[in-house]
């Protein structure tokens, strides 16, 4: 009687989230192992968030630091510069974040302080400096998972309502559209923007929109004007259970989600994270799709760096 009891319960705290789909199941089974990954900087009092490697120049975005970007050349390992002083200056910068861009080979990034898209001008090793790029457009302010294209910028509302997961902004016309996700929990939860959680790719040639989602085993692929073309699902449990109580997800026994994306001119690169609390282990793979989310390949890390090192 008590086991029975007991599951009676277990069902009322644990709603069952398993929404009736017709999603694509992609097989990571046949993943390639990569056995050993190289140190290339390691940090004795800063912690790197960030990376972009343009030629022989590394760009750092770190936390817990006084500046927020260091400038490294790749080949010799040694620092050339560092730039963005922190703080609320007119000048300073606060918690940048690197744009992504599949037709833009310039190093931007996205600065709330500033309100503006700033470029790190690297046309000589000695002179690399910050300036503006473009003004924040204000209907898009602000954001993260920005990515740029020649007629587009999508990404995240930090503060999204009503919703919302991602955006797709035309630079020509200021229109912006919104795009919740494509599917419904059974239960609400308390803060939909932190559950809803996206990271966003960005192939204005293409016509395409990934976006991967922290807490979800799930990607979804969409055209610039914000059609639903697919979702592919990555394992049967890809959607986590609600807490009733807590109005949360159901994540202490584990889960599996994405937490950054690559695009480029062909492919779109995805790092996809699996959470075992229990045994306090995180592992890591890098799956790689056509720009309808098809999968090419997908590699698992079996070692990788950790911490305040790349």
């Amino acid at each position: 009687m008590k086991i029975i009891l007991s599951f009676v319960l277990f069902v009322f705290v644990f709603s069952c989230t398993s929404v009736d789909d017709d999603f694509d199941f992609i097989d990571l089974s046949e993943s390639t192992i990569l056995q050993s990954s190289e140190t290339l900087l390691k940090f004795d009092d800063k912690y790197p968030t960030s990376v972009r490697m343009v030629d022989s120049l590394l760009f750092v975005i770190y936390v817990k630091a006084d500046t927020c970007v260091d400038v490294y050349n790749i080949e010799t390992r040694q620092k050339i510069k560092s730039l963005g002083p922190v703080g609320h200056g007119a000048d300073d910068l606060i918690n940048p974040n690197f744009i992504l861009s599949v037709d833009n080979n310039r190093v931007l990034l996205d600065e709330g302080n500033l309100k503006k898209i700033v470029e790190i001008e690297k046309n000589d090793v000695d002179s690399i400096v910050l300036k503006e790029y473009i003004p924040y457009p204000d209907p898009i302010f602000m954001s993260s998972e920005t990515n740029l294209s020649e007629n587009y910028i999508a990404g995240r509302k930090i503060d999204a309502i009503d919703g919302k997961m991602f955006f797709v902004y035309n630079r020509s016309t200021g229109k912006i559209l919104e795009m919740k996700c494509p599917f419904t929990l059974n239960e609400s939860v308390s803060d939909y923007n932190y559950t809803f959680a996206p990271i966003v790719a960005l192939n204005e040639q293409q016509n395409r929109v990934i976006v991967g989602m922290y807490f979800f085993d799930l990607i979804h692929v969409y055209d610039l004007e914000g059609k639903h073309i697919n979702t592919f699902k990555f394992s049967e449990k890809c959607i986590p259970d609600v807490n009733k109580n807590t109005r949360t997800l159901a994540l202490e026994n584990g889960y599996s989600g994405f937490i950054r994306c690559f695009p480029t001119e062909k492919y779109c690169y995805l790092l996809r994270v699996t959470v075992n609390p229990i045994a306090e282990k995180t592992e890591k793979m890098l799956v790689q799709t056509d720009w309808n989310g098809n999968l090419i390949n997908s590699y698992r890390f079996v070692d990788m760096c950790r911490g305040n090192s790349i």
